[in-house]
C-alpha cells in the first residue's frame, strides 16, 4: 500500500465514523452537522447522504451557513457547490456567490491594497480574506467559468500575495510590517488559481514546499498542502507530504477534526477530482 492509499484509507475510516443519524458531519463526534465538513466528506467520500443534507440544509438564498448563533457565516457556500451534483441547488449556490462579494475597503497607509480587488468575505457584509476567496473562485471555475466574478478573485488573490510568495489570512503589509504566509492558506490559494496566473502559482508552490514542512504538526496544513501538491502533479512533494500526514494520522487520528480528516481523506482518494480545474 502506497502512502495516498494508506492515508485515504485511515482518514477516510475516521471519517466516515463522524457520521450523524441525519446524513451529515459535524467538526467533531456527535456534534450538529454543518456544511463545511459535510461538503468536504461528500466530495472526499462521493457520499450521496452527504450531498442529500447539503440539499436540505441549503437557505432560500442559495447560501450555506449555521442556522444558530449571533454570526451569519455563509462561507461553506463554496464548497457546498463543489460538492452538489449539477442541478437547481448547485445553480442557487453559484448565484449566492455572484451576488454576495465582500464589502470595498479603501487602501490606507496602514492597511495598503487594490481597493478594487473585492473578493469574499467569511460573513456578508464584511471585508475579504484569502481562503472564502479561494473558496468562491474555485466554485465559479470549475461550474460556472464564464462568471464574471472569477477576474475579481484572481485579482484578489493577486493583490494579497505574501512578500516573497503564497499567502496568509488576509492582508499582505499591516502598518508596514510584511505578514509571513501560511500553509493552509497558500494551499487553498494555489487550487483555485490552477492554470490561471503561472508566476503566482510558481512562487506560491515553492513557498508551500517550505510551509508543509515547518507546519507538518498541523493535520489541515498538511492535507491541504497534499492537495494542491496532488494538482500540480508535483511527485516528490505529493510523496513527503503524504507520508508526513500519514505519520500524523496514525499517531493523533488528528484528534477527531471531522474538517482536517475530511480534507486529507480527499486530498489522498479519487475525490480531489471534485476541485480539478479542466
Amino acid at each position: 500500500m502506497n502512502d495516498l492509499d494508506r492515508v485515504f484509507d485511515t482518514a477516510s475510516g475516521l471519517l466516515a465514523g463522524l457520521r450523524n443519524p441525519d446524513g451529515g458531519f459535524g467538526p467533531r463526534a456527535m456534534q450538529p452537522s454543518e456544511a463545511e465538513p459535510t461538503a468536504l466528506a461528500a466530495m472526499a467520500l462521493d457520499d450521496p447522504s452527504a450531498r442529500a443534507w447539503l440539499a436540505d440544509a441549503q437557505h432560500e438564498d442559495g447560501s450555506f451557513r449555521p442556522t444558530v448563533g449571533p454570526f451569519d457565516n455563509d462561507s461553506a457556500t463554496g464548497l457546498a457547490a463543489l460538492a452538489l451534483e449539477d442541478g437547481p441547488e448547485r445553480e442557487r449556490a453559484l448565484d449566492h456567490l455572484e451576488r454576495t462579494r465582500a464589502q470595498r475597503v479603501p487602501s490606507t497607509e496602514a492597511i495598503p491594497l487594490d481597493a478594487d480587488a473585492i473578493g469574499w468575505a467569511w460573513m456578508d457584509g464584511t471585508a475579504s480574506w484569502t481562503e472564502p476567496t479561494a473558496r468562491a473562485l474555485l466554485a465559479l471555475r470549475i461550474a460556472r467559468p464564464g462568471s464574471d466574478a472569477i477576474a475579481d478573485g484572481v485579482d484578489l488573490l493577486r493583490d494579497r500575495e505574501a512578500v516573497g510568495g503564497g499567502w496568509n489570512y488576509g492582508n499582505r503589509t499591516v502598518l508596514d510590517e510584511d505578514l509571513p504566509p501560511f500553509a493552509q492558506t497558500t494551499a487553498v490559494a494555489l487550487i483555485a488559481l490552477r492554470g490561471a496566473e503561472p508566476e503566482l502559482e510558481t512562487r506560491g508552490l515553492d513557498v508551500l514546499r517550505t510551509l508543509s514542512r515547518t507546519e507538518a504538526s498541523g493535520g489541515l496544513s498538511l492535507a491541504t498542502a497534499l492537495a494542491a501538491f496532488r494538482l500540480y502533479e508535483d511527485a516528490e512533494s505529493t510523496d513527503g507530504a503524504a507520508d508526513a500526514l500519514g505519520e500524523l494520522i496514525d499517531r493523533t487520528e488528528l484528534t477527531g477534526d471531522g474538517v482536517a480528516l475530511a480534507w486529507s481523506a480527499l486530498a489522498a482518494g479519487p475525490g480531489l477530482g471534485r476541485l480539478e480545474i479542466r
